[in-house]
């Protein structure tokens, strides 16, 4: 961590900073106190991923006061720091719950985002696409003419993304969601309004389920939300969700051999 960076923060008495993440699109810190502890979040890349910071700063603002996430202390758009409290809980995926209950506050989860009302565009995941694809035409021209072409042949899934739009975090792994002490997700530079299935497809790729472990969560998912999941239509999204989930990481693969 620079230094400089916690000198126009709005806290004092700094006891302790400590590295939690150092990843390509952002590095995380722990900031402790002599009152409290903090997390503060360094935007690295935006851009080759088509992420707009100002706005996810704005979209936690307003979660924050739906108690769905954390609080916005301080951001600075120049530096790219976003503050907010440390969450003193252990996330899902380091919870020792049961698996099955882990599976069932997901489904829980999921079904409260889809309901959340909110101020966000809807997300374009043809435009999200067209910028992975030109990002890694800049590290390797091949691998991306290929994914152009898996992802031309699934046109007619991406034409229908966000015809019926809900709420969606669109990378709701374990260990974005805290349950204790109170319900807390974070992460959503990825969030938007979108397509239901494909979020649904999302979290059981980012959480790795294995079949019986995807039919467990849409499951708990049907009977929370109150809606019948086709699975025929499950299955086609959850073939374009690994089709995006491999073209992220070899655009991630890429940009961290070039940092």
């Amino acid at each position: 961590m620079q230094q400089q960076w916690l000198t126009n923060l709005p806290i004092h008495g700094v006891l302790d900073t400590q590295p939690l993440l150092k990843g390509v699109a952002n590095d995380v810190y722990k900031i402790i106190t002599t009152e409290q502890s903090y997390v503060l979040k360094h935007f690295r890349y935006d851009h080759p991923y088509g992420l707009n910071r100002d706005q996810e700063v704005a979209l936690q603002q307003q979660l924050a006061e739906q108690q769905l996430a954390p609080a916005v202390l301080y951001y600075d758009t120049i530096q790219g720091l976003l503050l907010q409290p440390f969450i003193s809980g252990d996330d899902l995926a380091h919870s020792t719950l049961a698996m099955s209950t882990k599976i069932q506050h997901l489904a829980e989860v999921s079904a409260r985002i889809h309901r959340v009302q909110v101020d966000v565009p809807v997300w374009s995941l043809r435009s999200r696409l067209q910028i992975y694809c030109d990002a890694l035409a800049r590290y390797d021209e091949e691998r991306a003419r290929q994914f152009r072409k898996r992802i031309g042949q699934q046109r007619k899934l991406i034409d229908c993304f966000g015809m019926n739009p809900v709420f969606c975090h669109n990378d709701l792994a374990f260990h974005h969601v805290f349950t204790r002490p109170q319900l807390q997700v974070i992460d959503w530079e990825y969030a938007g309004m979108g397509e239901r299935y494909f979020d649904l497809a999302n979290s059981m790729l980012a959480n790795d389920f294995d079949n019986t472990q995807q039919r467990a969560f849409i499951h708990s998912y049907e009977g929370v939300a109150g809606i019948h999941i086709h699975s025929q239509q499950l299955a086609d999204w959850l073939q374009l969700a690994e089709t995006v989930s491999q073209l992220w990481y070899e655009l991630h693969h890429n940009l961290q051999g070039h940092t």
